[in-house]
């Protein structure tokens, strides 16, 4: 089978992983070009692809393009005779270039957990205009958590409880927030503000994020949990329409930080008003909204390669008329890999895309084209993938892709 083509649009923290892991983990099944307006963070991209070049024994192509990702016309010429787009980009910028991509024959596959973007891309297959995969939300959360909670759901006959959690954290938190920049800063900060997906009492509502706050002890270590947009993809809906869940089920999905985080975000997004998406002026010109607080944690916060990816899934339900819960657990930690350390974050985020594109390419989906959601992917179809190790032995990934 010929390397399929694949363009990555942006070359950030996540996107320059994605291109990387796509060539290291594929053995050749891939050309990749990653783009982007920053000549910096290509540049970043290029260093590393250059590096896997020399230490693997498989083919590595890859070039990189300049393209200015707000400008349609140059998003529709770096288009032009790929296979396979993933979309890296910061969910303000992701609308219209699953339109694009579908009228071009590119088939599409994002990381957003913006829940308006991804309406927006499912409402492309129910035109019935859909031409290619539209796959949006298939990184870590949305993407894996979802696979793997379906995994778990699908082991009752009735599903009464399902919470499915994952945090990424710096393994040595020192400041106030107990947090540090891994993840796109306006991907964080729309997660907290934006209403979320869960299912109580057996009734599909939208909460505040921010609400159902738990603590909790993982492994020894203190965490707390709480409502935050877009993590849990379709899964309600997929559950609901199989009819697995309990009149009275509860199924949500929170983000796991540290003890403490969740109050000083509070108060920062809505005591002091930064939860606002856009606002006006005030008498000396200055706006305070959520792109002010973005804009301060990429200045104030310092970023980490120390981090620690936590996923926690629990279930309690019904199987064989008795009552049973389930855990399901993994936890990732940077890893070095051919000579550069991966943040667990960027590490497992670009597994998720990466095993999606990779079942798409191998004829596994189980459909060539439409919006595809994440649970339609099952748990061992994922593991099976050569990006499936990163979530069950991701020290083992270097031995592997040198065949040992």
């Amino acid at each position: 089978m010929a390397a399929s083509n694949v363009l990555v649009l942006g070359a950030g923290k996540v996107g320059k992983s994605v291109a990387e892991l796509l060539l290291m983990c594929g053995k050749g099944s891939y050309r990749v070009t990653i783009a982007d307006r920053d000549q910096r963070s290509l540049d970043e991209a290029l260093v590393n692809l250059a590096n896997l070049k020399g230490k693997v024994s498989h083919p590595v192509e890859f070039d990189a393009a300049r393209v200015d990702v707000g400008n349609p016309a140059e998003v529709r010429r770096a288009l032009q005779g790929r296979d396979y787009v993933v979309c890296m980009l910061p969910f303000n910028f992701v609308k219209g270039i699953a339109e694009a991509a579908n009228e071009l024959g590119v088939h599409y596959f994002d990381v957003t957990e913006d829940v308006a973007t991804t309406d927006h891309i499912r409402a492309i297959d129910q035109a019935g205009k859909a031409k290619v995969a539209l796959v949006p939300q298939c990184g870590l959360a949305p993407g894996y958590i979802a696979v793997a909670a379906y995994g778990v759901a699908r082991q009752f006959d009735k599903v009464h409880d399902l919470t499915l959690r994952v945090g990424a954290l710096p393994q040595y938190p020192t400041n106030q927030l107990k947090y540090n920049v891994t993840w796109s800063a306006a991907g964080v900060i729309n997660e907290y503000c934006e209403p979320c997906n869960v299912m109580l009492n057996g009734h599909p509502v939208k909460v505040p994020a921010l609400e159902g706050l738990e603590r909790f002890s993982f492994e020894g270590v203190e965490y707390e949990a709480f409502y935050t947009s877009g993590g849990v993809g379709t899964l309600i809906e997929t559950l609901q329409g199989e009819k697995r869940l309990s009149p009275g089920a509860n199924v949500a999905y929170k983000t796991i930080r540290y003890p403490g985080h969740r109050d000083l975000m509070r108060c920062l997004l809505h005591d002091l008003g930064l939860a606002a998406e856009r606002a006006e002026p005030d008498a000396k010109g200055q706006k305070f909204d959520r792109w002010t607080l973005i804009d301060l944690f990429d200045h104030a916060l310092a970023r980490t390669l120390q981090d620690v990816v936590v996923v926690f899934i629990n279930a309690v339900g019904e199987k064989d008329g008795r009552l049973w819960q389930v855990n399901f657990e993994r936890t990732v930690r940077a890893t070095p890999l051919f000579g550069r350390v991966w943040p667990a974050i960027e590490l497992t985020t670009a597994a998720g895309v990466c095993a999606f594109v990779d079942l798409h390419r191998a004829g596994k989906m189980p459909r060539k084209t439409g919006f595809i959601r994440q649970e339609e992917v099952s748990l061992p179809m994922f593991a099976e993938t050569p990006f499936g190790q990163v979530f069950d032995a991701p020290e083992k990934i270097e031995a592997t892709v040198r065949g040992r």
